[in-house]
């Protein structure tokens, strides 16, 4: 596509992060006192049910961390790198993130329902089954992820950019496609309304073309 960088703002880090000893009491006391956690560098942590609904991030890189059915709701991350994190079935619903980064990352089955997204790149993750339900997506760049079976109904979107990711099964029902480019991914069964009007300026190769036909009930000779 004529995707470029420059309309997409990355997320800024002071030259220097220090690393937090305490990262998970950290995030604990950020949420109860309603402080932002910002300018940390948090490794390594195993958190596992914990709730962290409200809590404000922004100048934080979170490396090689285990998330497991945690809740972020309401959250706020501004300028919060993840990198190689796992945060399967974690609930963001309703969140808020402006220039972030998922780099080969797991998030299974995570709930970004609601959520306002700006600015964010999702490189080399598996989010298969994530729900990004009622969101409004804008300057977002998804590039060698996985994505089967993910939700992206009624979402509102602007400038989503695709590069060679797997969104096979997944649901755009009654979100316009409109200007994405699907040529380098796989979008074999994916759902939308019966009209296929989703369908409508997507911009496809002619073997997806065909498979698309058949929901139009064209036979192509």
């Amino acid at each position: 596509g004529d995707f470029s960088m420059t309309k997409m703002i990355e997320p800024w880090m002071p030259p220097v992060l220090e690393t937090a000893d305490n990262g998970f009491e950290l995030m604990q006391d950020c949420c109860e006192r309603e402080e932002r956690l910002e300018e940390k560098l948090l490794t390594k942590l195993d958190v596992q049910g914990e709730v962290f609904d409200t809590i404000c991030i922004s100048k934080v890189k979170f490396e090689n961390c285990l998330f497991l059915d945690c809740s972020f709701k309401k959250g706020e991350f501004t300028d919060v790198i993840f990198q190689s994190c796992n945060f399967s079935n974690c609930d963001f619903s309703d969140s808020y993130f402006n220039r972030c980064q998922f780099t080969g990352s797991k998030g299974m089955g995570t709930k970004f329902c609601g959520n306002s997204i700006q600015n964010l790149t999702v490189k080399d993750c598996n989010f298969s089954y994530a729900n990004f339900d009622s969101s409004k997506l804008e300057k977002i760049q998804f590039e060698d992820s996985e994505l089967r079976g993910a939700s992206l109904s009624q979402c509102r979107c602007k400038m989503v950019y695709w590069s060679r990711v797997r969104l096979s099964e997944a649901s755009f029902f009654k979100t316009s496609m409109q200007k994405m480019d699907f040529t380098t991914c796989d979008i074999a069964g994916i759902s939308i309304s019966d009209d296929c009007s989703e369908l409508k300026g997507a911009v496809v190769d002619l073997y997806q073309a065909a498979e698309l036909a058949k929901r139009l009930g064209l036979v192509i000779k």
